[in-house]
This record gives C-alpha cells, structure tokens and sequence, in this order.
C-alpha cells in the first residue's frame, strides 16, 4: 500500500509539473543537445601479491545528439565504439553499436527535467580471428536531467538493452542483456 501511495505521489507530481508549465528552458523545439563520453580503462591482474605482466585494455567512445523535433518530444542518435584488448591475446576485439533514440523529455519550471528514451539500433562485433556478428538490438533507459547553468546538463539514468551478436545464420540469439546505472553531461543550444 506504501509503495503503491508513494507511486502514484511521484505520477501527480510529475503530471502537474508538466500541466503547469508555460516557460521551459530546456526541452522545446529545435533545441539540440550534444554530450557523450570517452573512456580508457586498463585493468592488471593481481595474484598472491604479484601483479601480472601484461594489462587487459578498454577503449569507449560514445557520441549523443539529441533533437527535440516538439516541445519534449526528442530523437537522439548514439553511435558507440568499444575496443578491448584481452591480456595476453593477439587480437583486440571491438563492438559497434548504432542506436536511434525517440524520447520524451518531461517541461519542468525547476532545474529538474525527468526523461523516458526507447533504444532502437544495430550491435556488432569483430575480433580479428573471428568474423563480423551483427544483429538488431533494443532497450529502454528512464533518469532525469539537471540544469547546470544555462545550457549544461548533467544527467543520470538507468539502462536496460538488450544486445544481439549473433553470427550469420544463428537461430537463436547471442548477445548480452545489459543492465546499467550512468552519468554524463552535455550542453544543448536553443533556437
């Protein structure tokens, strides 16, 4: 009954920000955002106090732009670029992924701005012994938005996909479902 109350609290709240709302900063049309990420990452095994000697390493690109086409209704593009050398393999391995993005991005008179995002795209992923495995991918990811002064964003969110790698002629998937917590930043430009 608890939750039940408080879900429906957070729904009402939500509801009348958007109802209220005539002057929004963020999220009208033609306002375009642009954020992403890029990290490096490299990891050496540890044993009985002895440190390996060779690192396994990741390389994560990931460009978004974001255009709001109407007043909350937005469709990003999000291209991703994975790279990851194993220690001690001779090939890396790198994962693309190809993500159109419609979302709904929730006119607030705060600096808070809650969003809901579907995921619709294209995952591969090549090693260099072994072919291209490619496949249709999907997901969904919900967060909210928190103005930084007058055209920053700082963003966090949760992200569900699910990731299809299947090789050519699979009947059944290969792939991942991933779940994620993130944050990122990005400015956005008015008309």
């Amino acid at each position: 009954m608890k939750k039940s109350l408080a879900v429906f609290t957070i729904i009402i709240l939500l509801f009348s920000a958007v109802a209220c709302n005539v002057h929004a900063q963020f999220a009208k049309q033609g306002d375009v955002e642009l954020g992403g990420s890029v990290a490096y990452s490299s990891t050496t095994v540890v044993s009985d106090g002895t440190a390996a000697s060779q690192s396994t390493s990741l390389f994560n690109f990931m460009p978004y732009v974001n255009y709001f086409i109407s007043n909350g209704f937005s469709v990003a593009l999000s291209p991703t670029v994975n790279v990851l050398k194993v220690a001690g393999a001779s090939d890396s391995m790198t994962n693309l992924d190809l993500f159109v993005i419609p979302g709904y991005t929730f006119t607030t008179q705060s600096i808070v701005y809650p969003y809901i995002e579907a995921m619709l795209g294209y995952t591969s992923l090549e090693s260099g012994s072994n072919p291209i495995n490619s496949g249709f991918s999907y997901g969904g990811k919900a967060g909210i938005k928190l103005l930084v002064g007058k055209s920053g964003l700082f963003s966090i969110g949760v992200t569900y996909a699910v990731l299809d790698i299947s090789p050519k002629g699979a009947t059944k998937r290969d792939g991942f479902n991933e779940l994620a917590l993130s944050m990122g930043f990005s400015v956005f430009m008015g008309k």
